[in-house]
């Protein structure tokens, strides 16, 4: 039952169909049952009448005796028409039976003139034609009339017999047509319900080449095409929300970053401002030695601070890289004699890079700085009397990986991402026991992001079975 409503719903556009072409049929069998009750008799007598004029204006229209025998005996042999042609009540030519049939007076009727009347005589009902010929003579043409009012009434019940069965077969015709037109609309209709729910899965299956199909597809196009737009409008949304989380983010950083550098900035100002103001009340030299190399000391440290800061907005606004094929063994070893003083103090041994020359395309400029960088969170970092060391190994994708190792404490593994954050350090009360200034990996992590190329930090154990830290970048060698 349930399958029936499916197929047939009560408020379907099927059932209208139905409805219209069933009444259609209706009606046209009624019009046919009137006309034939009302209509068809008045219809054959005229036809009879018009026939049998026609006969008297073509025996009239004879000039010659053989030209009248062949129209009158036509007239007997096709047409069922009875001739009689008399002049002074003698008989010329007759198919009647005379025996039967009495002439009448002398018809009143001027040359080529004639009357029609209805009869009923021994032979039946007959329309029957008086005239009067050219030559003088009379003619009657008889033609019966059939038993019409008898004949519509066995039509008429003929007519019901066969049009209930018609009735019947295009009931069931206009069903099955009805609803060959409403499955396509409901399947329309369901697509297009599925769209304005902004579910774009759902298809026009349908065939064909008429208007419903032509429909289908062009719903089908709407559908995809408000598929693809509405994609379009959530992918858009989606970078909108995150090109807002990252402004937030920036703008939370730069807030931040401006505190931390206030937070830097102010402790070495306040030394320095001790220092001086108490250096000329110093009489002692040693003294006032010692108090000079303090502010030297913090002067040097906030130079080298904003010279950092100065170079990490530089690479964070997008400036240009200086890209040049050097030897980065090279610059390794200068860099690593260059810093020798400060290892010396921290007694730690330190191992350079093999000589071998590796070549690499980058900025040498930026990687001199990185690998600065590097060396100095080592010196800081290394316990006393351990290692510092340092290696160049190409790799087999078309890089060289540089590293820079020191014994001490790993780095616990939720801050490993942390370390690469402006003034981001290991020791949450901002130490100044190593005289860093809290932003040097930062500028690492800018720099490696500008030449788009891996860097990164790792816990191992170093030659001899220590506990180390490793740092490394990768360059390009072609």
């Amino acid at each position: 039952m349930q399958k029936l409503k499916n197929a047939f719903p009560a408020h379907s556009l099927l059932w209208r169909l139905f409805g219209c072409t069933a009444g259609c049929v209706a009606v046209f069998l009624a019009v046919l049952l009137l006309l034939n009750t009302f209509a068809l008799k008045p219809y054959y007598v005229k036809q009879k009448q018009t026939h049998i004029v026609a006969a008297f204006d073509s025996i009239n229209a004879c000039e010659t005796s053989d030209a009248l025998q062949e129209e009158l005996e036509y007239l007997q042999y096709n047409d069922t028409v009875s001739v009689v042609i008399w002049a002074d009540r003698q008989i010329l030519y007759s198919t009647l039976n005379q025996q039967r049939y009495s002439l009448p007076a002398r018809p009143d009727l001027p040359l080529g003139g004639y009357s029609l009347r209805q009869l009923e005589d021994d032979n039946g009902a007959a329309i029957a034609l008086f005239g009067h010929l050219n030559d003088g003579a009379f003619i009657l043409l008889r033609t019966p009339i059939a038993a019409i009012e008898e004949s519509a009434a066995v039509f008429n019940r003929f007519l019901l017999f066969c049009g209930g069965g018609g009735l019947l077969l295009a009931l069931g015709l206009a069903l099955l047509l009805s609803r060959s037109l409403t499955v396509p609309l409901r399947k329309l209709s369901r697509v297009a319900e599925n769209v304005a729910a902004l579910d774009f899965s759902d298809s026009y299956t349908g065939g064909g080449r008429d208007e419903l199909a032509a429909l289908g597809k062009s719903i089908d196009t709407m559908s995809h095409a408000l598929e693809e737009t509405i994609t379009e409008l959530k992918n858009a949304n989606l970078r909108l929300q995150s090109d807002i989380e990252v402004k937030t983010r920036q703008n939370e950083a730069h807030r931040a970053f401006i505190a931390n550098v206030s937070h830097e900035l102010k402790t070495p100002l306040a030394l320095i401002g001790t220092y001086a103001e108490s250096l000329p009340d110093i009489e002692n030299e040693q003294s006032r030695a010692e108090y000079c190399a303090v502010i030297r000391d913090e002067t040097r440290r906030m130079s080298d601070m904003l010279r950092r800061m100065t170079l990490l907005m530089q690479i964070s606004s997008g400036e240009q890289l200086t890209v040049e094929r050097f030897d980065v063994t090279e610059l390794f070893c200068n860099v690593m004699q260059r810093l020798t003083p400060q290892f010396a103090d921290c007694r730690a041994t330190v191992i350079p890079p093999a000589a071998a020359p590796q070549f690499v395309f980058a900025d040498s400029f930026l990687i001199e700085d990185v690998l600065q960088n590097y060396l100095t969170n080592a010196f800081h970092h290394v316990t006393a009397g351990g290692i510092i060391s340092g290696t160049v190994t190409p790799t087999a994708n078309g890089t060289v990986h540089i590293a820079v190792l020191n014994t001490g404490n790993p780095i616990h593994e939720e801050e490993l991402p942390k370390i690469w954050e402006s003034f981001y350090k290991v020791d949450k009360a901002h130490s100044r026991s190593y005289g860093g200034s809290g932003i040097g990996l930062s500028v690492v992590a800018a720099i490696m992001q500008a030449h788009r190329m891996p860097y990164g930090v790792r816990n191992c154990r170093a030659p001899d079975g220590k506990t180390a830290v490793e740092f490394y970048i990768e360059l390009q060698t072609r």
